[in-house]
């Protein structure tokens, strides 16, 4: 694609109505570094007029910046790069995630060097390779090609105080002909064992294959569509993950590969089992103590959370069954 990038200067040029099939087949595959210069390139603006509309949105980047990212230099990793990279989505009119969700996993920054030694899973920290060791015999070729538009978990939290059931409803997105499955993974609570998670299709699709791993309590399920999807094609499903033998918990976690639109969390406690407070979990957050996240809870018995524009990483609800 080099002959087809667009220029560092400040002169604009026309957009290029022969270059949007190509647009359109870089955001389905990737790269990113080459899906973004042929979307800037196909928008007409010179990256000096890209910058002067992230300038007007109140977003400061550099020209040094911009040209790193369409050359593949460097990519947005930081959550300031990462709110100007929606707002080129939106500049360009291009649809919302597309160019975010092209990026790879994050490299490591910080405490999370200190992570021991493992792999890694489409982005997901998989320290022990216990997850690699679950996924790997369900994994398909197209699982790569499916990106989350929305997810709801509901948990439902009994009265000894364990997670008994998680039901998630999920809408996604194929980014390329060919899907037709989604992989669900659950992982149990410390102490639990993989036998005592059931997995459940319950919308829009059926039970595949089941891996299970046979020390730690992880489960891996096979959600079958009725059809393979097309390229842009959404598709709604609805399942459900029942723990048979609970321990007790003390938060519910979702932990996405790639970025998605929206996450909403909620968690329904027993009457007999309230927690004395809850709040929002979030990758690298305290594990516990009040602050700005702190979530309240809604008729006494259940607590939610909602996000738009999900990051990679983890997103959950956190309790305390005492007070420190």
């Amino acid at each position: 694609m080099s002959g087809h990038g667009q220029s560092d200067g400040t002169a604009a040029s026309r957009p290029r109505e022969d270059s949007r099939g190509e647009v359109e087949a870089l955001l389905r595959s990737g790269p990113f570094h080459e899906a973004l210069r042929a979307a800037i390139a196909h928008s007409g603006l010179t990256l000096e007029a890209l910058r002067g509309e992230l300038a007007a949105r109140g977003i400061r980047l550099s020209l040094a910046t911009l040209s790193y990212w369409q050359h593949g230099r460097s990519r947005p990793e930081r959550t300031g790069s990462m709110l100007a990279l929606r707002a080129i989505e939106n500049i360009l009119r291009l649809p919302s995630h597309s160019l975010r969700a092209l990026l790879g996993p994050p490299r490591p920054r910080g405490r999370w060097l200190n992570h021991e030694p493992g792999r890694r899973i489409d982005g997901i920290d998989d320290p022990a390779g216990q997850l690699a060791e679950v996924i790997g015999p369900v994994l398909g070729p197209s699982d790569r090609d499916l990106r989350v538009f929305s997810q709801e978990d509901i948990a439902s939290v009994g009265p000894d105080r364990a997670i008994h059931l998680v039901r998630t409803r999920t809408v996604l997105r194929a980014l390329a002909d060919g899907p037709d499955r989604h992989l669900a993974v659950y992982r149990g609570e410390p102490g639990s064992d993989s036998g005592a998670l059931a997995p459940v299709a319950i919308e829009n699709c059926r039970l595949g294959r089941t891996s299970r791993h046979p020390a730690a309590p992880i489960v891996v399920a096979e959600l079958l569509f009725d059809r393979r999807l097309r390229a842009g094609e959404i598709h709604l499903l609805e399942y459900e993950f029942r723990v048979e033998r609970p321990v007790r918990s003390v938060d519910h976690r979702r932990t996405f590969r790639y970025p998605a639109g929206s996450y909403v969390a909620s968690v329904r406690f027993s009457e007999s089992a309230v927690p004395v407070r809850c709040r929002r979990l979030r990758q690298g957050a305290p594990a516990s103590g009040r602050g700005t996240d702190e979530l309240t809870l809604v008729g006494g018995r259940s607590v939610h959370l909602a996000v738009r524009d999900v990051p990679r990483g983890v997103l959950g609800i956190a309790w305390d069954w005492d007070w420190d």
